[in-house]
């Protein structure tokens, strides 16, 4: 805060490049009125408060100072004391002291064939959560934890006694201010601070340096490094009437549903042989078992440490469980019901828009769905049946993928003149609205066999769920809409969904989940027409979310025109109708956020860069206060976790940036080899980031375009969008990484607009690599070359 010689009140170069500066940095200028009042002189905003979080601001102003001075007296009160931490009770098992060995010979010795006398499958689910709950509440039998906030664990008995010695050294000194009374208390305290400062080094150093990645994560988040999250219990918030608005309804009449389901009984299916379930082997059943990492454990109160130290015993009947499910076409009901985590999107949350709702299933419900997810999946990939231009939830395909295949089209058509509407939707709590009875008729279109969809349709109806805050829970609430939170098949069967809404678009267009985009392109003189196009289509889409009960919320949806700078600037937007989407306009902007990414209206990425900065300098900010405390390995760790990932998100889908933005990408790169050797301000990198093996920002990016490609051009899962647009010189009709020629075919192209493209960057990267890195085996080691290869150039 003070006197920044800059008048924010007119808005000049100078207050735009001070604004600039601050929000680059991520500070916030707290709002004013003019706090400099020259006698005759237009009054002036010079005096300024920076900030980095307002939220912790409880009180600011200004006051005059006319006895001494022209410039007001600012002030602010920060809130910096920390909540205190509540005490609470959980029920848990504590596995770590239970006898193993015991515990496996208890196992072996249970008759698990007991599970499979019944007919039903929900009372064969019954018998094997009794006997294993049995089991374990002989060997590790629930407890009442009282969890507190414990006091620092670098904090000895000698350290104690220091502290308290340093305390009444300082009331002595408040009593009596002598010399010799100061003298001593600052000795005391210099010391107590320095071995306060040594046992928390020695601390953290030890919890860093001899864990696993994922211990050591999870000490890390437990000092505040990381994302922050809102894990506070929500006060003052009627749970019952949170559970009924986390239990959506379909948004669907029984008219308007009979309509779609009575459409969709005449579509035809598809001439090849239906899906079945095929029976699954112990073999897949522990493979799924065992990459779910997940401990939390649900209703059934059988988790995922309750089944891993005797799996060898029961999977057979696990197995034997799991295939009866399926071929009696029955979920077991004792998996349909979930617990809600409410976790605060805010602090202070006061609607339950502010909510976000973490829905804890059975562990071994979602294993039986990833088995399920398995074979779905490869069927319908394997007979194409999924929308091309849906890259949400599918082996190879991303957000990287689509933002680069919406780039390059918006690039081709200013390669070609022309400028391209983009239209971003915004789908309202999609996946809690799925209608059941339409998604069963969907499988019905997509040859899914009659048993199967009779298992879909009880793995579908009958949930229920309820919220838990702490111990407490709230009553139980029927679900009947919407794909399961939290289920391993939900984001699958929403894109089967959500598959048909592309049919009759005259528009180019792309989804990922439920985030859809058109986009129209045409010269100037036609724009008006392709905004009528873009209208019809949009008309098209509101008509099928109606039929099919989704909603879009138009408030939240965004539209851009983008092209080259000189055709923008001449577009007369008095003569441009606006975009409706059910007779609600959606305005023009001059920039979008698109998955993440920010578009401008040239395709120029400023605004993104600013926004990059932002996202830096706020994590190097909460990073900062450990960084003496943490050993170089660590601090590496962080760097490229939490800042470097920030850089390199989707930095393929944007190859066209300018040198300067170059450079400021190299500066935020700079930022985190500083944070890892603490380097002051104006030293020099270089021979840092050599020590780290880090390459420079312009060959990263460069190592993540070609990595892409590599991916697309070998990897069987890569989008059929992406693989099209590239293809070798020569008469191949496979792509073999052992032919004598690798070198790729560069398309036509007019301008610099479509040669700043991933295409055509891609493929120049990729011919100028040797052979011998081109032809590598796999994506590790073309990934290793290509990275040895710039750093002997670098």
């Amino acid at each position: 805060m003070g006197d920044f010689n800059t008048c924010l009140l007119k808005g000049d170069s100078r207050c735009r490049r001070l604004m600039s500066i601050a929000e680059a940095f991520n500070l916030h200028i707290l709002p004013l009125t003019a706090t400099h009042n020259l006698p005759n002189c237009t009054p002036s905003l010079l005096d300024l408060m920076l900030v980095t979080a307002p939220a912790s601001v409880s009180k600011f102003g200004q006051c005059a100072a006319d006895a001494f001075s022209y410039h007001d007296l600012i002030y602010l009160s920060y809130k910096l004391r920390p909540p205190k931490a509540k005490s609470r009770t959980i029920l848990q098992r504590s596995f770590g002291r239970m006898d193993l060995d015991c515990l496996r010979k208890d196992a072996q010795a249970i008759e698990w064939f007991t599970v499979t006398e019944p007919d039903s499958i929900d009372d064969k689910i019954n018998i094997f959560n009794s006997l294993i709950t049995q089991l374990y509440d002989s060997h590790a039998p629930l407890k009442i934890v009282k969890i507190k906030h414990l006091s620092a664990p670098w904090l000895s008995e000698d350290l104690k006694k220091l502290i308290a010695k340093k305390h009444r050294a300082k009331s002595n000194f408040r009593a009596n201010s002598s010399d010799a009374n100061r003298e001593k208390y600052h000795r005391i305290r210099n010391r107590c601070n320095t071995m306060c400062r040594d046992a928390q080094r020695r601390h953290i150093h030890t919890s860093v340096e001899n864990g696993d990645t994922a211990k050591v994560w999870k000490f890390l988040k437990s000092l505040g490094v990381g994302k922050l999250t809102n894990n506070s219990s929500p006060n003052n918030i009627d749970v019952e009437l949170l559970n009924k608005h986390f239990s959506s309804s379909s948004l669907l009449d029984d008219i308007e549903r009979n309509r779609t389901l009575n459409f969709l009984s005449k579509l035809p299916t598809p001439n090849f042989q239906p899906f079945n379930f095929l029976p699954f082997s112990e073999c897949d059943v522990k493979r799924h078992i065992v990459s779910i990492s997940s401990n939390a454990v649900g209703t059934d109160s059988v988790g995922r440490n309750m089944i891993l130290p005797i799996l060898d015993i029961i999977l057979p009947i696990l197995t034997y469980i799991l295939n009866e499910s399926i071929f009696s076409g029955h979920f077991p009901k004792a998996w349909k019901s979930a617990q809600i985590i409410p976790i605060p999107k805010k602090p202070n949350p006061s609607d339950f828009s502010d909510f976000r709702p973490i829905s804890i299933l059975p562990f071994l419900s979602k294993v039986l769905e990833k088995l399920v997810h398995h074979q779905l999946s490869t069927y319908l990939n394997e007979h194409s049946l999924l929308n091309s231009f849906q890259s949400g939830f599918r082996p190879g395909h991303g957000t990287v993928s689509a933002l680069i295949k919406v780039t390059d089209d918006i690039r081709w058509g200013m390669d070609n003149k022309q400028i391209t509407i983009l239209t971003l939707l915004d789908f309202s709590n999609a996946f809690n609205v799925v209608d059941h009875e339409i998604l069963v008729s969907l499988l019905r279109s997509f040859n899914i066999s009659p048993p199967v969809m009779s298992w879909f349709q009880d793995y579908l109806e009958g949930r229920r769920q309820r919220i838990k805050i702490d111990e407490s829970f709230s009553s139980w609430h029927e679900v009947r809409a919407g794909v399961p939170q939290g289920g391993v098949l939900s984001p699958l069967l929403f894109t089967i969904f959500i598959n048909s809404i592309s049919q009759n678009l005259t528009s180019l267009y792309h989804m990922y989940a439920d985030d859809l985009q058109i986009y129209t392109r045409s010269s100037l003189d036609n724009l008006s027409s392709a905004v009528a196009s873009t209208n019809s289509d949009l008309a098209t889409i509101c008509q099928w979310s109606k039929s099919f009960g989704l909603k879009v919320n138009p408030s939240k949806s965004q539209t851009i025109v983008i092209g080259s700078p000189n055709i923008v600037s001449r577009i007369d937007w008095s003569r441009i109708s606006p975009i409706l989407y059910d007779n609600v306009i959606i305005p023009y902007s001059s920039v979008v956020k698109n998955l993440g990414i920010f578009f401008y209206v040239n395709l120029s990425w400023v605004h993104h860069i600013k926004e990059l900065s932002k996202k830096t300098f706020a994590a190097v900010r909460s990073l900062r206060r450990l960084q003496s405390f943490l050993p170089i390995s660590t601090k590496t760790m962080l760097a490229q976790s939490l800042l470097l990932s920030v850089l390199d998100y989707a930095d393929a889908s944007y190859p066209n940036i300018t040198e300067e933005q170059l450079n400021k990408l190299e500066r935020l790169q700079n930022v985190a080899i500083r944070f890892v050797f603490g380097l002051r301000k104006f030293d020099h990198v270089s021979e840092f980031r050599a020590k780290l093996k880090w390459l420079p920002i312009r060959l990263r990016r460069n190592l993540h375009i070609l990595s892409l490609l590599y991916c697309v051009l070998f990897s069987p899962t890569s989008p059929t969008y992406m693989k099209e647009k590239f293809e070798f010189i020569g008469d191949h009709s496979k792509v073999l990484r052992s032919s004598e020629n690798l070198t790729l075919r560069l398309p036509m192209h007019k301008t610099k607009f479509f040669k700043q493209s991933f295409e055509v960057q891609a493929i120049l990267l990729w011919n100028a690599l040797p052979l011998s890195i081109r032809k590598a085996e796999s994506l590790d080691i073309f990934k290793r070359r290509v990275k040895d290869y710039y750093l002997s150039l670098n």
